[in-house]
């Protein structure tokens, strides 16, 4: 019985590839499988490699699997680029004539089949637009799906915006897909898949579970720029926000951005922006701002490969540092690193509480990976969130106050905050370093006073950061740790492991700043190796781990920075080898 399946479909750019992919993963979904896919596309919009994995498993599952079961290409490059990662019994479908540069070493074991899309789909319906609907038929017959399911998220897609004849076509397609494919692949080349009830869970990527979570915690202002891959969030804020009295700002670049955001913030609004890399740069002197003139502010950072423009359509881990030591001076700041959907939700909910409560810049860092790609998850739970503006004054509160103080010493560092217009409230808002009432002041000790204020703000907020997940084996000698998209691989690398009787287990950094310290120190203490998986070249979570804990054994790197994301394999077998090795 199959557990778990890994399809690829794959092109050129222009070729449909994620349409296609989207259609299937949505079948899969309502087949009742977690589904889990994977987006490798170029950054130009024709003409270049592209393709999409859609995983399908009966467990929960974050991310890429390590081979491919079924393979669908619009042209027979992909096929020869990818053919290694094709399992043993797996099944290519190959729209070319270029399957006899395949080494027969590569094709032992596996079934390669010439496949005519684009010529099938100008024979019958006179354009190869149907190209598509044709390779989903296949798929359809391949994998043994409902086709009624088929039929509906065409409709659903097509219905309305092209007419009932355009339908017509699409199913026709699909139809004449499914029995070419019985012509040409054999009983039992078939991978059927088990039917499953569909459990009513979501689809859903990272960015959407991101814009999600920003409209449940009450923030109605967004501005950005447009930059891959983080312009989904503000696609899906435009569409809904309305609804909600919220406001999405295209701006002409990421300073824009930023600098609204805070002046929608300083007026009362929970205000958002987002980014990636080169835009992060942009930001970073009004990032140092926030910090200085306390305005809280939420920034999402959807990294990607750089440096520079670099990749703009890949995933890596590589801007920990930037957002940790970034814009000049020195100021609070909190990092968190969602690894899943549902924590993208759940993490953007919370930043907005933090940065309220100790008014400070949250930045929310993912990744192309999380932020891009699709997820199963459960429905998100809208009772956890419980919206705390933090020392945000009322009217009442201020009506006795003759001498309001912005920047007020208090013991914890954070000051009573008031709004534009609020009676009482006056004060001023300026980048200089400023007194008690927002002036400029460049008195050494006054300077001295509000550098301890400021920095001291998150000097007791631990009880309120989300603290390091634990997975695997409690007991295990051999730890991981990883933040972000590393999740899936490393939970799944441990598993690989277990099959090997090697025991692991996973710290899972979810508040990268501040680091929590003794809960890395007290993990590290527990093992007997350990590992720390970043994806970037120089280790940059191996090195932040080094500086603030100091451990007293070493720790080994586990790096990749590739254009292509973590499988678990590269996980398990550097963990495998290094174990047996000592």
């Amino acid at each position: 019985m199959i557990k778990d399946i890994s399809v690829m479909i794959a092109g050129q750019a222009g070729d449909g590839v994620l349409f296609t992919g989207n259609v299937l993963a949505k079948i899969l979904k309502k087949e009742g499988w977690e589904v889990a896919t994977y987006r490798y596309f170029p950054s130009n919009i024709r003409g270049e490699p592209t393709h999409y994995i859609i995983r399908a498993s009966q467990k929960k599952i974050f991310g890429l699997g390590n081979e491919i079961d079924v393979l669908l290409s619009f042209d027979c490059e992909s096929i020869i680029k990818y053919t290694k990662l094709i399992a043993q019994g797996g099944v290519v479908l190959c729209d070319g004539e270029e399957l006899s540069r395949l080494k027969p070493t590569h094709k032992k074991g596996k079934a390669f089949h010439k496949f005519p899309l684009k010529i099938l789909a100008k024979k019958h319906f006179k354009n190869d637009i149907f190209k598509n609907m044709i390779a989903l038929g296949a798929l359809c017959y391949i994998l043994d799906l409902n086709f009624r399911l088929i039929e509906r998220i065409i409709i659903n897609a097509f219905l309305k915006r092209k007419g009932k004849e355009i339908v017509r076509m699409n199913i026709d397609a699909v139809n004449l897909g499914c029995e070419q494919a019985r012509l040409i692949v054999e009983p039992s080349e078939r991978h059927k898949l088990v039917k499953k009830m569909d459990t009513g869970k979501m689809f859903i990527s990272g960015d959407e579970a991101i814009a999600v979570g920003a409209l449940a915690a009450g923030c109605r202002f967004f501005a950005a720029y447009p930059i891959c891959p983080a312009t989904e969030i503000w696609q899906w804020l435009a569409l809904h926000f309305p609804e909600f009295n919220g406001i999405v700002v295209q701006t002409e670049d990421e300073l824009a951005a930023i600098n609204m955001a805070l002046g929608a913030s300083y007026a009362g609004t929970r205000a958002m922006t987002s980014t990636s890399g080169p835009g992060g740069s942009l930001m970073m002197e009004s990032y140092g701002l926030s910090g200085m003139a306390e305005i809280p502010i939420v920034i999402v950072d959807v990294q990607r490969v750089g440096p520079s423009t670099g990749m703009p359509t890949k995933t890596e881990q590589s801007d920990l540092n930037q957002w940790i030591y970034g814009s000049h001076g020195e100021f609070p700041r909190i990092i968190l690193s969602p690894g899943t959907v549902t924590e993208c939700f759940d993490f953007t909910a919370k930043a907005f509480d933090l940065a309220d409560k100790y008014q400070v810049p949250v930045v929310l860092l993912t990744e192309q990976d999380v932020g891009q790609n699709s997820r199963t998850a459960k429905k998100f739970d809208l009772s956890k969130i419980k919206i705390d503006r933090g020392k945000l004054l009322s009217e009442e509160e201020l009506k006795n106050n003759k001498d309001y103080k912005r920047y007020a010493f208090t013991s914890n560092g954070i000051s009573p905050r008031s709004l534009p217009s609020m009676k009482n409230g006056i004060h001023m808002v300026e980048g200089n370093e400023h007194d008690e009432k927002g002036y400029r002041d460049e008195d050494p000790e006054n300077r001295i006073r509000m550098m301890q204020k400021r920095m001291g703000k998150l000097s007791g907020s631990a009880k309120d950061m989300i603290p390091p997940k634990l997975w695997g084996d409690k007991q295990a000698t051999v730890g991981i740790i990883g933040f972000g998209s590393t999740l899936g691989p490393i939970v799944e690398a441990i598993e690989e492991l277990g099959d090997l009787n090697i025991r692991a287990k996973n710290l899972q950094i979810r508040t990268v700043w501040p680091f929590p310290v003794e809960t890395v120190r007290d993990f590290i203490r527990s093992c007997e190796f350990v590992f720390v998986v970043d994806n970037n070249y120089s280790g940059q979570l191996h090195d932040l781990i080094h500086s603030q804990v100091k451990p007293e054994a070493g720790m080994q790197k586990i790096l990749n920075y590739s254009s292509v994301a973590f499988r678990p394999s590269d996980i398990s077998t550097q963990i495998k080898r290094a174990v047996r090795d000592a």
